[in-house]
């Protein structure tokens, strides 16, 4: 997210620094691969450790790599064009959540108990909802000469409902969250809301390109 904003300041001294660091980042991000790829890991299932921190961050890694190497190019399909070695990057990023079962509802819910702060388990279920989605749209507005325009993920595999709340997610400082939280049904670790997941909507999505 610093790079981001560094690049996009439009300045010739920070454009300079988002390289130098999204140079570091870049390399971290490969040289630990093994620590956070689990898309060709065999014993990688829904109970495993999901570390959204890091997946978040590679995310926004990829993001930074088609703002400051992409200057704005898209495809006759309007799609934004990515480098060969960050498709490689994304796709191992979604071949992570796909086997550790993120995209999947009842194993959102798995990761808490009753015993838990309803608070605490209402944010934790919605960063994870939220990032899923941010990853969706993003590979759905890519292209690249190996993906023949086909979306790394499909909407029939976002088996999760909606965020919830923005104003609440959104909320900055205790007085804020206490006035949104009163609109706000804490999660139900027995209900997996089936019925309003997004992949029930897929056609819809599919026709509209979304």
């Amino acid at each position: 997210m610093i790079a981001i904003g560094m690049w996009t300041s439009g300045e010739q001294s920070a454009r300079s620094a988002a390289v130098e660091l999204y140079d570091q980042l870049d390399f971290a991000i490969r040289n630990q691969r093994e620590k956070w790829d689990a898309s060709e890991v065999e014993e990688a299932c829904s109970s495993c450790f999901w570390p959204i921190a890091t997946y978040q961050a590679i995310l926004l890694h990829v993001i930074s790599s088609i703002i400051m190497k992409g200057d704005g190019l898209v495809n006759v399909h309007l799609k934004a064009t990515i480098p060969a070695t960050d498709l490689a990057l994304l796709t191992s990023l979604v071949g992570s959540c796909r086997r550790l079962g993120m995209f999947f509802y009842p194993n959102i819910l798995a990761k808490y108990s009753e015993a838990d702060l309803p608070s605490f388990v209402w944010v934790g279920i919605e960063e994870v909802k939220r990032f899923s989605i941010a990853l969706y749209k993003l590979c759905a507005k890519l292209s690249s000469s190996t993906t023949e325009d086909r979306s790394l993920i499909t909407a029939r595999e976002l088996q999760f409902p909606l965020p919830s709340n923005d104003q609440l997610w959104n909320s900055v400082g205790k007085d804020e969250w206490d006035v949104n939280a009163k609109v706000e049904h804490m999660v139900s670790l027995k209900d997996d809301l089936q019925a309003k997941w997004i992949s029930k909507s897929a056609d819809i999505l599919e026709c509209l390109d979304l």
